[in-house]
């Protein structure tokens, strides 16, 4: 994009932008607390939570699926080209990246990214830098918003904002050294305004009704229910870092601005040279919608179909347990005669030989429960969870080798979302490692003690999930053909501890080299006794 010189029409043009870029926010965080509430309550917000809510046992093990946070390891590939020497850098590097994804909670946040992802249709993670470290934050799809949401993938984005919430407090720390701080904390305070928004279930209500009037029944739950989230006493201001590109440097250009079209920063990328620090993660992607697919939207009809049903089920169960009952020629009030048969060693009498009760118990039917199994299987069957895989069994197994094919197979539709996701944990730790050569100078050495530090790595790599170890559907196969390639002896017994992954591997292996050394000696030893011999 072509950004104007001028400093009026620059903060014009900048706030034309973000309006553009959040068009669509009112209608996706309606739909996104829709969304929200069937996974947490199993209903719509403005329903009582269900009974017993399957969507979120049923994402939670699907999120299972496709991260496992414990065997996610990574490797390093360089690129074509480049020199051999540069291959002894990588195991140091590989053994870095590792542990500072591990010591930044990048594994957990990454998975509950993927959780969130599946409710909704996206979810994305934001990088920052402070020093030597990397720390990554969960961004909320509802507070991002692209220029067009008909082009996929955020790297081919002209511009994207991110908005979000800060003190006034601190706010005024940050622009300390401002040379303006005095007049954008004047026009902030000017623009900022209390929010007055009501209740979602109300708000729905009234946005409904084309009529100034509001006529009908509304079913909105009273009792006292907690919506897991956050309240802020603090008076907040809303801000927005918008990234667009420029074409005048071939990079982003960083903007933060406040609430009100209050420009507070203008000014070059400040992350990496042409990149940006957002990590997208849309399971379901779509080739015509940014924001893709939801997993949640799939489950919600058949999760109010498995409420109803089991609303039936249990007035059915009521009404057997204490039937309608009718009383014939009986004299006095009703009321009271029917609360003395209800009672414990009830007593009723009368001297009418008229008198008769009937009461009109239902009959249950053989398998009452047999349209919940039907809807549970259905559930599977949207998100491709076979028995074998969920750990059931099943009919016609013969032998663990038969389950384990099965399982092989049945894993083909959860595999396809898990190199999905797997594409963006390797975008994430690529830039882990991208941000490691820029900000940390710590030397490291390779295992011929060659003394280098990161940036003296080639830029010519990319990082990768180590044998899909991100995904358990992956682990079996991965094991049995390390299995089988040491059995050729086409690995060494290090390469196989490596790449089966075994609790306390770093131990494991050090216990090897010894091992190793042991037989080493004693290999000399029987050939030198052999030679006496000889």
């Amino acid at each position: 994009m072509i950004i104007p010189k001028n400093e009026a029409e620059r903060e014009n043009f900048y706030w034309d932008l973000i309006n553009k870029c959040m068009v669509s926010r009112s209608d996706r965080m309606g739909s996104y607390a829709t969304l929200r509430s069937y996974f947490l309550f199993g209903a719509g917000p403005d329903k009582n939570p269900a009974t017993f809510n399957k969507i979120f046992p049923h994402i939670d093990q699907l999120t299972s699926f496709m991260f496992a946070s414990d065997t996610a390891k990574f490797s390093i590939e360089l690129g074509a080209g480049v020199d051999k020497t540069e291959y002894d850098k990588t195991p140091p590097m590989i053994e870095r990246l590792n542990n500072k994804w591990h010591d930044s909670n990048g594994d957990i946040t990454f998975g509950q990214a993927v959780t969130w992802s599946l409710v909704f249709n996206t979810c994305l993670i934001k990088l920052v830098q402070r020093g030597k470290d990397t720390y990554p934050f969960i961004v909320d799809p509802s507070s991002f918003g692209v220029l067009r949401e008909d082009i996929t993938q955020l790297d081919r984005q002209e511009a994207f904002v991110h908005t979000y919430y800060t003190t006034k407090s601190q706010l005024t720390r940050d622009l300390t050294s401002h040379p303006n701080k005095n007049e954008i904390l004047r026009r902030v305070s000017e623009t900022t305004v209390q929010d007055n928004s009501m209740p979602s279930g109300i708000q729905r209500i009234i946005l409904s009704n084309f009529t100034p009037t509001m006529r009908g029944n509304a079913s909105f739950p009273m009792q006292s229910q907690n919506t897991y989230r956050p309240k802020t006493a603090e008076e907040v201001v809303e801000m927005y870092e918008l990234w667009v590109w420029n074409d005048d440097i071939s990079d982003y250009q960083l903007v933060t601005m406040a609430d009100g079209g209050v420009c507070v920063f203008d000014r070059a990328n400040t992350f990496l040279r042409g990149e940006h620090p957002f990590i997208q993660i849309c399971p379901n992607p779509a080739y015509d919608y940014f924001w893709g697919y939801s997993e949640v939207e799939k489950l919600c009809a058949l999760q109010d179909l498995r409420e109803h049903r089991l609303t039936q089920i249990r007035d059915l169960l009521d009404r057997q347990a204490n039937p309608p009952t009718a009383l014939t020629g009986w004299i006095g009030n009703a009321d009271e005669n029917n609360f003395a048969l209800s009672r414990v060693g009830g007593v009723l009498s009368t001297q009418e030989v008229t008198g008769k009760v009937e009461q009109f118990r239902p009959q249950i039917p053989q398998d009452t429960f047999a349209e919940i199994r039907e809807i549970d299987t259905m559930f599977s069957e949207m998100s491709a969870i076979t028995s074998v895989l969920a750990g059931r069994g099943e009919k016609n197994v013969r032998s663990g080798g038969h389950a384990s094919d099965l399982a092989r197979l049945g894993s083909s539709r959860p595999k396809k979302r898990a190199l999905i996701i797997e594409d963006a944990l390797e975008a994430m730790a690529t830039k882990y490692l991208k941000l490691d050569q820029q900000h940390d100078a710590t030397p490291l050495k390779t295992e011929k003690g060659q003394s280098f530090i990161s940036h003296q790595l080639t830029e010519n790599f990319m990082v990768k999930v180590d044998a899909h170890s991100s995904s358990p559907v992956f682990m079996e196969d991965v094991k049995s053909t390390a299995i089988e390639l040491f059995k050729a002896k086409a690995l060494t017994r290090e390469r196989l501890i490596e790449m089966l992954h075994p609790p306390m591997m770093q131990q494991i292996l050090e216990d090897l080299k010894i091992i190793e050394k042991k037989e080493a000696e004693a290999a000399k030893a029987q050939a030198e006794a052999q030679a006496k011999q000889g």
